[in-house]
């Protein structure tokens, strides 16, 4: 993928912002999928029934109309930091993890890799397993981090599928187009649940690194873990697994308008620990 098609994708969404912050007060009735992950401390909690959830949408409590569990196949996309910061060692063990991760996928998931660093390219493009990998540093020196996410978050939703978007940068930038405000504003309208993974030690003076990669992940329902580089495989594995043993909560909600922001407040009896996106936007 050249970064020529990353400006044409970008400046479409971009486009999409700005469309939807024109105030349009035609109230509509909308149908609601929300991604909740419930878990009793660390424990995935895999048992619950449309009666454990509630959910108000901009305060109004709402009468749901389904919950799915496990039922359905997920897109994966991974985003892979190759700038120069990343060593060759490191850059091996990328490969090897692209491959244990398409391993591990389903027959009816699709997975599509990216890697960037002044340029965004296509290591995989989307497709089911085996999945053909075809990963190489490419472009020079630099870090286009915003640039790179803001186009992995550009999502088409599927009634029939879930999305799923992995990131595993230190997420410095110094050479994007966009910047972080731009980055934060696609992240409100994207479908996907967006994980997050800082490879190395987080509090060698990486507070920047942790406050983007922590609110990049927060405001999708998704989370971020920093982790020993030998061990990123085992962790993105696992928060597919993770993402796999979430709900998808259903219902229909009246009077939103085109591009209003709507507050979403998710809870579960018992006092299980919830985490999904804080809101969305009305489209």
């Amino acid at each position: 993928m050249t970064m020529n098609l990353t400006w044409l994708v970008l400046a479409s969404a971009l486009v999409c912002l700005q469309t939807q912050s024109v105030p349009i007060f035609r109230a509509r009735t909308d149908a609601v999928s929300v991604n909740v992950a419930v878990f009793d401390g660390d424990r995935v909690v895999t048992n619950l029934g449309i009666d454990d959830f509630e959910i108000r949408d901009n305060g109004v409590r709402q009468k749901l109309e389904s919950v799915d569990f496990n039922t359905l196949p997920i897109d994966l996309r991974l985003v892979f930091d190759t700038s120069g910061s990343i060593s060759e060692e490191e850059l091996a063990r990328y490969r090897r993890t692209m491959a244990q991760v398409a391993a591990v996928l389903k027959p009816d998931d699709r997975c599509e890799i990216i890697t960037f660093n002044t340029q965004v390219a296509d290591a995989a493009s989307r497709q089911h397993p085996p999945i053909t990998i075809n990963f190489q540093r490419v472009g020079t020196d630099g870090t286009a981090f915003f640039d790179a996410v803001s186009l992995a978050l550009v999502t088409v939703p599927t009634a029939d599928r879930r999305q799923i978007t992995i990131v595993l940068s230190d997420a410095v930038d110094n050479a994007s187009f966009f910047d972080e405000a731009t980055m934060k504003a696609i992240a409100r309208l994207t479908d996907a649940v967006v994980y997050t993974i800082l490879p190395g030690d987080p509090q060698a003076g990486r507070a920047i690194s942790v406050a983007r990669l922590t609110a990049l992940s927060l405001m999708t329902g998704g989370r971020l873990v920093s982790t020993h580089e030998s061990a990123v495989a085992s962790e993105v594995i696992k928060m597919i697994g993770e993402f796999r043993q979430s709900y998808v909560v259903h219902y229909v909600t009246a009077g939103t308008k085109v591009g209003e922001w709507r507050k979403l407040d998710v809870r579960v009896r018992g006092g299980y620990r919830v985490r999904a996106k804080p809101g969305y936007f009305a489209d």
